[in-house]
């Protein structure tokens, strides 16, 4: 069985029905953090707006947006 990458893993992250939680991404932003080659940063770069977009999930059960920092979303 092929070990999935993180790119992999940060997509099936993305890909749950039920809301986000924070502990889901705290994950994705570890993923996010290792090392990879251009082509996955190119496809992690279009997971982060998928992440971006479902933020809303996250806070209403945090009760704020406190948990985003800017150094997860920079390069």
């Amino acid at each position: 069985m092929e070990k999935e990458t993180p790119v992999q893993k940060a997509s099936k992250i993305l890909s749950k029905e039920e809301d986000l939680t924070l502990e889901d991404y705290n994950e994705f932003i570890r993923l996010s953090k290792l090392p990879m080659n251009k082509e996955e940063k190119f496809e992690l770069s279009w997971l982060f707006e998928g992440m971006y977009q479902r933020t809303p999930e996250i806070a209403s059960q945090t009760g704020s947006y406190d948990f985003m920092k800017d150094e997860d979303w920079g390069e």
